[in-house]
């Protein structure tokens, strides 16, 4: 028998007096993260903090996982307490990674098996970046870092609520609760919507995002940075070439969310304008301001389905498809009520733009534009047909048009 985990010193000596040999078990992901390992851990500074002890709280401060594992494969206890024969460096696909961004945890995690404690992780990784994609890669680790660091934010930059799309989790891999709770999801802020007869809006969008608008600036100057070193080594790089491709399909993925909140951001300023200039009796001018928010909620949308269409082209080149029924056999979709992963929301490859699915901007749109109409019927202008299709991920943005 061979025990696949080591567990202290209280239990380790026990197995080893009875002739079970263990494996160091070790990972290259966690539970927590949605696209891409971390490797790096962001400064403190840049964290947007989570819901203390919820699903979705920030990472914190510590080692990244080519260090962690470094650490307990060369310190842990069981090195003396334990028969041990191995390391296990697992990493997991159903939380929702590619496994194609899982190599520079395996690789380093097992050179600690073969020599714990040295060299150092940051020797590790650099001989694997050279070895992996080859002497002609360029600056690999900055690439790495600013993955690492975008799904971070690409995470964080999202608030957690209780699900009503999810039933309740029962437990999870290591305990059961008294009571279910509720599962969470991700949302952001909702958009405010005007009111006749001046196109008044009630509150303010940009002061409850003034945190994630500021970082999100940041970190679109970081993606333009880290577009720009996936695409030289894509010319420059001997090996990989597909590894690069999914790098390049996860960094479009962070950048399409960076842009929806600065355009979450300038409806807001649009649905302002529309406000005062109402106010100023300009109806012509607040009308455009009301038709330039319906437009950017589209462009979302159409943002949105390119980043997705580009992400699960570059899966399935590698993936079988996800698909709700195929071969004569039915995909039972049922949310598991345990682990909390991601991939499992969903039947299709529509996990990966899941929250953005829920998130009600196709309401807010069939709002907006009947207050729109409504107000240009008052001041004797012509109305737009306009009709959001936020949830399809294929075909035209809106049906739109003059009445």
């Amino acid at each position: 028998m061979i025990n696949g985990e080591v567990y202290g010193p209280k239990f380790d000596p026990v197995f080893k007096a009875h002739g079970i040999r263990q494996m160091m078990f070790t990972s290259t992901v966690g539970w927590q993260e949605y696209l891409f390992p971390n490797y790096y851990l962001l400064p403190q500074d840049q964290h947007i903090p989570g819901p203390p002890g919820g699903t979705y709280e920030s990472v914190g401060q510590g080692p990244g996982f080519v260090e962690q594992m470094f650490d307990m494969i060369s310190h842990d206890p069981s090195r003396q307490n334990a028969d041990l024969m191995g390391t296990f460096v697992a990493g997991w696909a159903d939380v929702g990674l590619h496994p194609e961004t899982m190599w520079l945890g395996y690789a380093t995690g097992s050179a600690s098996g073969w020599h714990p404690g040295s060299p150092a992780p940051q020797e590790s990784m650099a001989s694997f970046y050279k070895l992996f994609y080859g002497p002609g890669a360029t600056r690999m680790e900055r690439l790495y870092q600013l993955l690492s660091e975008q799904g971070q934010f690409w995470k964080e930059s999202w608030e957690a609520k209780p699900s009503a799309a999810r039933t309740p989790l029962w437990g999870d891999w290591n305990i059961i609760y008294p009571r279910p709770r509720p599962a969470l999801d991700q949302t952001l802020p909702l958009l405010p919507i005007p009111s006749m007869p001046l196109l008044t809006t009630g509150y303010d969008w940009a002061p409850l995002n003034t945190r994630r608008l500021e970082m999100a600036g940041k970190f679109l100057a970081d993606n333009d940075e880290l577009l720009g070193l996936i695409h030289a080594n894509l010319r420059q790089a001997e090996f990989q070439h597909y590894n690069l491709e999914i790098c390049l399909a996860i960094a479009q993925l962070f950048r399409q969310n960076l842009t929806m909140l600065r355009s979450l951001a300038q409806i807001n300023q649009s649905l302002e304008a529309a406000e005062r200039q109402a106010g100023e009796a300009d109806p012509e001018a607040a009308l455009a301001s009301l038709d330039q928010a319906l437009d950017l909620a589209g462009q979302i949308r159409s943002e949105r389905n390119q980043a997705f269409q580009n992400a699960m082209d570059t899966w399935y080149k590698s993936w079988y498809p996800r698909v709700p029924e195929a071969n004569g056999r039915r995909f039972l979709d049922k949310v598991d009520d345990a682990k909390d992963h991601l991939p499992a929301r969903t039947a299709d490859m529509t996990y990966l733009i899941y929250r953005e699915l829920l998130y009600p901007l196709g309401d807010w749109a069939e709002k907006v534009a009947a207050v729109r109409n409504a107000y240009a019927e008052a001041n004797h202008l012509p109305k737009r047909a306009f009709k959001l299709d936020w949830q399809g991920t294929g075909g035209p943005a809106v049906q739109s048009g003059g009445e």
